[in-house]
């Protein structure tokens, strides 16, 4: 047996299993897919792993300052020309 056909034998053998061992992974992969369980409400679909963070209360930014009513200030209305 020559060199070249030696390489050649190794070659094809290694594309052949390389083939085998990717149909059998997808068809692997598919019965994974069918044994999950179904999801009955949006709790069993959300992420397993990650978690919302919520910011301590010293790191939230500060609520908009209120305006408070000013009696002496006209309304839109009446600063608009309308009465």
């Amino acid at each position: 047996m020559n060199v070249v056909d030696l390489l050649v034998t190794i070659i094809v053998v290694t594309i052949l299993v390389t083939i085998a061992l990717g149909v059998v992974t997808y068809i692997a992969y598919k019965l994974r897919l069918a044994r999950r369980p179904v999801a009955e409400d949006e709790e069993a679909s959300a992420p397993h792993f990650f978690q919302a963070h919520d910011p301590p209360a010293a790191e939230a930014p500060p609520d908009p300052p209120v305006e408070e009513d000013d009696p002496t200030r006209p309304s839109r209305g009446e600063a608009d020309g309308a009465t």
